[in-house]
């Protein structure tokens, strides 16, 4: 579940904006000037800030300027709803979007956070990732007969659409002891199911056709003892008993596990080989919308 902190001196607004958050599954925390909403930003380290510019104490501009100013808070997703003349000050000062709070509902504002929570996530995912690049092609470049001689766990089918995140994650598979198959989206990867046989199979859940959870129920369906595993570092809401009714046998939020994502399906593979991967592959009219 996303925490985030909605810093608003009006408390009526603050009132419906909190509940909407709620409602949509968000843990919430509020404050009513910029001088409590930074304490509580550092007490609690949240995944998103949403605030007023015009506030007692301290006003927005000088939160963000904190903000960015703090390497822990540097990259965190702001989103300012003001209708104050400061809103394209607040642009320069690192705001992630600014919105209207005379023309976007709540409901808007909802959605905007959680497309500001999933580009941040995608770039965790990225920046994370990226730095283990080098030490990987270095690794691969081992001798050829240390890698012949070692014993192939499975062929993989990696679905990433993101060809450098695909190439660094099927580079730590193959490290792992893993064959690859690369598929950029849920077609390219019906397509390769299609062609061959596989041991396992790592998912991507957001996809830009959105067809990460059908892919994941569609495998299920077709191999219902294969290890399934799907990823997102965005951490969407997912329950264990959501990712048992989509078929997956485990799910991965931290990009740190995705890149060691070999060593899990390992444990799966050789799992699957004596026990049967257990899961419920019904199809609730909830995980067809998610």
């Amino acid at each position: 579940m996303n925490r985030i902190v909605i810093i608003e001196d009006h408390p009526v607004l603050l009132s419906i904006y909190r509940n909407k958050f709620v409602e949509e599954g968000f843990q919430v925390e509020i404050a009513s000037d910029g001088e409590s909403g930074i304490e509580l930003i550092e007490r609690i380290k949240p995944d998103l800030v949403v605030m007023d510019l015009a506030m007692p104490k301290i006003n927005g501009i000088e939160v963000l300027r904190w903000l960015r100013a703090n390497p822990l808070f540097r990259a965190l997703p702001v989103i300012i709803f003001s209708d104050s003349a400061w809103k394209q000050q607040a642009s320069k000062e690192g705001a992630t979007v600014v919105l209207s709070k005379s023309k976007n509902t709540p409901s808007q504002v909802v959605e905007t956070a959680r497309n500001a929570l999933r580009t941040f996530g995608s770039q965790q995912l990225e920046d994370t990732l990226a730095t283990n690049v080098a030490f990987l092609a270095g690794s691969s470049a081992a001798p050829a007969e240390s890698t012949q001689s070692r014993k192939t766990k499975g062929q993989v089918l990696l679905v990433e659409d993101r060809s450098e995140i695909r190439a660094t994650i099927s580079a730590a598979l193959s490290q792992s002891g893993f064959r690859v198959t690369e598929a950029e989206n849920h077609a390219a990867a019906l397509q390769q199911v299609e062609a061959g046989e596989f041991d396992a199979y790592l998912l991507n859940r957001v996809c830009p056709d959105g067809l990460g959870l059908a892919l994941c129920r569609r495998l299920r369906q077709l191999f219902p003892h294969k290890p399934i595993v799907l990823y997102s570092t965005v951490a969407l809401s997912f329950t264990a008993e959501q990712r048992l009714k989509a078929g997956a046998s485990a799910y991965l939020t931290q990009a740190e596990d995705v890149l060691h994502a070999g060593r899990i399906l390992s444990k799966l593979v050789d799992e699957a080989k004596t026990t049967p991967v257990q899961v419920d592959t019904k199809v609730t009219d909830e995980l067809v919308s998610a």
